[in-house]
């Protein structure tokens, strides 16, 4: 009964009202959903990753889509070796 986990990638998504965020259910999970900001952080699966991309911004509630820069940031802190360098805790 091991199932695998799929790779996901997370959306942001401004909407115009969040009243009708249960529409977005049916593309990924949604994570969070700010009332006062008008946004939806939602993960979805990587593999059809951009046609939910095309399919959630055709939508009416949907002002912009936009990636997070997660994978970004985390494979530039993996590729960077500053970390060796610091010795901070040291001097305790």
């Amino acid at each position: 009964m091991s199932e695998a986990i799929e790779d996901r990638k997370s959306l942001i998504v401004y909407v115009y009202s969040t009243k009708q965020v249960r529409q977005l259910k049916k593309y990924g999970l949604i994570y969070y959903v700010s009332q006062k900001m008008h946004y939806v952080v939602m993960y979805v699966n990587a593999d059809n990753y951009e046609w939910v991309k095309e399919k959630i911004s055709s939508l009416r509630i949907v002002k912009k889509v936009e990636e997070t820069p997660y994978e970004q940031i985390a494979n530039e802190l993996a590729v960077s070796n500053d970390f060796d360098e610091v010795d901070d805790d040291e001097d305790y």
